[in-house]
């Protein structure tokens, strides 16, 4: 999402001030003050209309800030110190069971500098289940990154959680999380487009089986390095004039052919650099089911 140059302005100023707020080591209680009006500022809340609320008691708690839309809390906020220059996931638990409490899908945990947004599900014995749903640092984002800064904070602006655009982002977050990859990746009628990519250029006809096994492997840390530069190649048509003999005439005839080709390489993966951060699944661990070979 590209940033106006209005909102930048801002950005940059309130991560001047979290900054010094963290070189001089303020408290919680002045941190609190600065992101009530950054909450009002950058995203868009109204404490006169009481969409901002400092210690909300829940159930004989208190959270540091709640953010309301139509006076329903929506989003709790777990704040931090400015001078705390580490936040920890134990750090929501306080948070947690507020919203446990409430029913409230949505917590972050700041200090002004970096942003944690969690998203909490609850389960019937299962208790409290908080994932984190994104990460951001405002002081250093906003000089190297101020687009993707503003990508994430945007999606905590009144008017986006107004629209629950929250839910949406983690929708998509869970559809294009590893292991709804790697599901989608084994499922048949992938594993079976790519074998008939792999006949291409195989000796011997292939077994989904033989292709389930292939791609369980590069599943793995030292697979992707040893593929070094992975790129994403999209086939494209293209027409050669060719000559050939007409067999009943035999008189030589030019034409047209059009023939597949690979484009030039779309996209590089960290592989290339070995810069591999991701967590590769173990294959010796999953659960996954080998199809069978006459699949």
């Amino acid at each position: 999402m590209a940033i106006d140059k209005a909102t930048q302005n801002l950005l940059s100023r309130f991560a001047t001030a979290f900054r010094e707020a963290r070189d001089r080591g303020a408290n919680e209680s002045d941190t609190v003050m600065f992101l009530v009006k950054f909450f009002e500022e950058v995203l868009g809340y109204d404490s006169l209309k009481g969409e901002i609320s400092k210690e909300l008691a829940i159930k004989d708690r208190y959270c540091d800030i709640a953010l309301k839309i139509e006076g329903a809390v929506r989003v709790l906020v777990e704040c931090k110190a400015a001078s705390i220059k580490e936040l920890q996931d134990k750090h929501i638990e306080q948070a947690g069971n507020y919203a446990s409490r409430a029913g409230i899908q949505w917590v972050i945990l700041t200090n002004g500098v970096d942003w944690k947004l969690f998203h909490l599900s609850f389960a019937e014995g299962e208790g409290i289940t908080h994932d984190v749903a994104f990460e951001a640092n405002l002081v250093e984002q906003v000089e190297t990154d101020p687009n993707g800064l503003w990508e994430k904070l945007s999606l905590l602006s009144r008017d986006s959680v107004e629209k629950d655009a929250l839910a949406e982002y983690w929708q998509q977050r869970k559809a294009l999380s590893p292991a709804s990859v790697i599901r989608a990746l084994f499922t048949h009628d992938v594993l079976m487009v790519i074998r008939r990519e792999l006949n291409r250029d195989a000796p011997a006809r292939l077994e989904t089986e033989d292709v389930f096994n292939a791609v369980r492997d590069v599943l793995s840390k030292s697979a992707l390095l040893e593929a070094g530069d992975i790129s994403i190649r999209k086939r494209r048509k293209r027409r050669r004039k060719v000559t050939r003999t007409d067999q009943a005439t035999g008189q030589t005839v030019e034409e047209e052919v059009e023939e597949d080709e690979d484009e030039a390489p779309t996209a590089n993966t960290e592989a290339a650099k070995g810069n591999i951060t991701t967590t590769i699944p173990n294959p010796q661990s999953s659960t996954i089911t080998t199809p069978p070979a006459n699949a």
